[in-house]
């Protein structure tokens, strides 16, 4: 059973807030009604001979108990008698038992412990919080403008809602974040993110935490993820660093697009193979924070040894600010063309001053090739509807590009959920498929479990000890290899994570697909990779390795100089006939680890692919 981020008192804290906040007005309000009816029915009916306005008398007595009530030995006079006592007091009971709830909620929150702390009121954090609850995790959100209805509607699932500014140290002193399991810093600026994350360090000071609070910190600026992350790994080098607190910067777009590649590589592989091309070709119509994450990983990732190296293709309205930006955040990308040089191209369009045609598609066609896939991402969920509805069309006249289009949305729709489904027909043909919701990126399992780097943690494991020179390892010890991942340094989590993404590529590379119910076997439990296919596979995971790093800044040393971490200098990035022997083991070892964390994220088995 997974483990509940609560302790004895934050859970009956979250109990009484549901319970303080029920929709019961109907019941309450009906029994109040019955007792009524039951004593002024009853009373009149009882004393229907001694005139109206003296039986309303004798009724109304019986709050009294007079005695004509007090001695009641008749059925009838002994119900009246109940209800007159009963109705005032339930009525009573119920109008103050919400406000006791809630007094008795704030007291036991006092001594709440290994809870979950939300600061933001976005879309998404309100999603965390009631997925949080969906596991029994207690919940504090901190908000500053929820409306009262929203508040209200989290208040009956149990979710404790803080008004105040979460950036103060006495906001988080009340949601008692110094003793809480994980704090979220989720609001919309991401320095007010930094700065919950240093208030939560302030406040727990010096005290120890075992195991240390984890602070996950969103960031919209991929950039300012990467320092986040870096500014972490020089804490942990210096050794001066205090581990009562674990950051955790995280990026929903990041998620979204490495989800995207660890479900979606496969297909994209099998199409272009079946198209008959010779490389994997991603065209981006828009080219938001969202695209261009997803274009990172594909560009460190989707590296297969049956094709040759990723192509990009983006179409955007700026397309010169967009290159130029792009360019000067990933500047080695483009600095190195005798080792590897990103394939990326970037085209003017304007979607809003003209329409998607044959006309678009020849321009792409004719200078960069056809694609396997596009991606939809213009900034907007209306625009990127708009937009995939009309690529859709266009592409299917004649089977034009019978490709995958992956159109990004920020929250689920109705029309994602009916129409962008993805592939439900057998017959090649372009279709929709919605990804990149905060419905589905955030959860409990992404940000606080962090599910996504499971199997970073496990190619971590196989480098540091070269696991790939031992027998298979069995599942309990692929579990295993996730619990020190916290201890990783971010250079090391960074290349991993893209291991991680590239597993079932190298799974498809060694003829491998995973099993579904369709197939009506039981899939093979230990994909093995083919002897005379394994050194293909170790020289493109290192050309994946060169490309992944220096994507993320890392530069070649000078022929003699060492690698430098806090330069970002590293003296592998030389080609595969340069390497030595136990450098190219290496990467052996890196393509087993990837055939582990495909059996770890897919327990099902695997057959042999068509």
């Amino acid at each position: 059973m997974a483990h509940t981020y609560a302790n004895a008192r934050s859970r009956a804290a979250a109990w009484l807030t549901a319970i303080s906040h029920t929709r019961a007005g109907a019941f309450r309000w009906g029994v109040v009604i019955l007792l009524t009816l039951i004593w002024i029915g009853g009373g009149l009916f009882l004393w229907r001979d001694q005139g109206l306005l003296e039986a309303f008398y004798r009724t109304l007595s019986a709050v009294s108990m007079w005695d004509e009530y007090f001695d009641a030995r008749e059925p009838l006079r002994e119900l009246v008698r109940f209800a007159a006592i009963a109705a005032p007091a339930v009525g009573l009971l119920f109008a103050f038992s919400g406000q006791l709830g809630r007094s008795l909620a704030r007291i036991f929150n006092l001594g709440a412990r290994r809870h979950v702390v939300i600061a933001g009121d976005s879309p998404a954090a309100l999603s965390l919080a009631l997925d949080c609850r969906k596991h029994k995790d207690a919940v504090i959100l901190i908000a500053q403008d929820l409306p009262d209805e929203t508040a209200l509607g989290l208040r009956r699932k149990g979710v404790i809602v803080l008004e105040g500014d979460a950036t103060h140290l006495e906001t988080l002193r009340t949601a008692r974040a110094h003793h809480a399991g994980h704090v979220v810093a989720f609001e919309p600026d991401d320095t007010a993110n930094l700065q919950i994350e240093a208030a939560v360090r302030r406040l727990v000071g010096a005290a120890k935490r075992k195991p240390p609070i984890g602070v996950h910190v969103a960031t919209r600026s991929a950039m300012l993820l990467k320092e986040a992350r870096e500014m972490r790994s020089a804490q942990m080098r210096s050794g001066k660093a205090v581990m009562n607190i674990d950051p955790k910067p995280f990026s929903l777009e990041e998620m979204s697009a490495r989800a995207l590649l660890q479900t979606q590589s496969q297909t994209i592989l099998t199409l272009a193979r079946q198209l008959g091309e010779d490389r994997v070709h991603v065209v981006f119509f828009g080219f938001d924070s969202g695209a261009e994450a997803v274009a990172e990983r594909v560009l460190m990732s989707l590296w297969s040894a049956h094709f040759a190296p990723p192509r990009l293709t983006v179409l955007t309205q700026n397309a010169d600010i967009a290159e130029a930006g792009f360019r000067a955040r990933h500047r080695e990308a483009f600095a190195h063309p005798h080792i590897w040089s990103a394939d990326i191209s970037f085209m003017s369009f304007d979607w809003d001053a003209e329409s998607i045609g044959h006309d678009v598609l020849d321009k792409v066609e004719q200078a960069r090739g056809k694609p396997t896939a596009l991606v939809v991402s213009t900034g907007t969920d209306p625009g990127n509807i708009h937009l995939a509805i009309a690529l859709k069309r266009v592409c299917n006249h004649r089977l034009r590009w019978p490709v995958p289009i992956f159109m990004r949305e920020t929250s689920q729709s109705e029309f994602s959920q009916q129409y962008a489904k993805g592939d439900e027909t057998e017959e090649l043909d372009a279709y929709l498929q919605a990804f990149g919701s905060h419905q589905v990126n955030a959860t409990r399992a992404r940000i606080l479990d962090g599910s996504l780097d499971r199997g970073a943690a496990i190619a971590h494991e196989h480098y540091q000890k070269g696991l790939g020179e031992r027998d298979e390892l069995t599942m309990k010890e692929l579990q295993a290899a996730t619990r020190d991942w916290s201890d990783v340094l971010e250079t090391y989590r960074a290349a991993n994570r893209a291991v991680a993404d590239a597993a079932m590529t190298k799974v498809w590379d060694a003829g491998w697909r995973p099993a579904t119910k369709e197939d009506g076997v039981k899939g093979d439990s230990s994909p093995t990779v083919p002897a005379d296919l394994q050194e293909r596979l170790a020289r493109r995971e290192h050309d994946r390795w060169m490309a992944e790093r220096l994507m993320s800044g890392w530069r070649p040393t000078l022929e003699g100089e060492p690698r430098n971490n806090d330069l970002m200098a590293h003296n592998k990035l030389i080609p595969w006939d340069a390497l030595t022997d136990a450098d190219r083991n290496n990467d052996v070892v890196q393509v087993r680890a990837a055939m582990n964390v495909a059996r770890l994220l897919h327990k099902e088995g695997f057959v042999p692919r068509s």
